[in-house]
């Protein structure tokens, strides 16, 4: 299983930048611009926010699955491929490309993307495959609620289940320390 994740996460999205330095160290690592980041989670926290009270007021599933598929490609490209593919991290660049970036490590954000995928996976499955309804709605209020937190006060919480998990060596830890915004995953080396 350790095996999987090393090669897992030896595969950077990030963008290197040489000579960048983060903190008053190295960033010879992958590193993503949190603005962009928190800006494309607050358009899919509008987009998830909005699918949640049209299908709770009419009471129809069918509005639940564009946005379901959109998420879940929209994580899978930023895992696999990065974000600069994912059609919404685009956006999110754009309504961002005339501010100073803030880069922030990309490993502990694939890490968070990879939650975000998992329970857009799961909604797949229960609500169009299965056509069960409680569960659907519980992932999608824990999933909004993700985004809020990061989109509204910069929390990421796969982030800091990232931490959690390599401080108890459950994944690998990385070569370099990643920054993260707001000090949410500082890992102690």
């Amino acid at each position: 299983m350790k095996t999987m994740w090393k090669k897992f996460l030896q595969h950077d999205i990030g963008e290197r930048i040489p000579n960048l330095q983060l903190e008053g160290k190295p960033a010879p690592y992958g590193v993503l611009n949190e603005r962009a980041v928190r800006a494309t989670a607050g358009i899919m926290f509008l987009i998830g926010i909005l699918t949640f009270f049209i299908v709770q007021s009419s009471k129809n599933l069918l509005y639940l699955y564009p946005t379901v598929i959109l998420f879940w490609i929209q994580f899978f490209i930023a895992i696999v491929r990065g974000p600069r593919y994912a059609p919404l991290s685009w956006l999110g660049r754009l309504l961002t490309s005339n501010q100073t970036p803030e880069y922030v490590g990309a490993i502990q954000k694939r890490f968070a993307w990879a939650i975000g995928w998992v329970m857009a996976s799961l909604m797949l499955i229960l609500t169009l495959g299965l056509q069960i309804r409680g569960w659907g709605i519980i992932i999608c209020v824990i999933c909004l609620a993700f985004m809020w937190l990061e989109t509204a006060v910069g929390y990421c919480v796969g982030c800091k289940i990232y931490s959690a998990l390599l401080s108890k060596g459950r994944i690998p830890t990385p070569k370099y320390k990643p920054v993260c915004a707001g000090g949410v995953c500082s890992i102690k080396k």
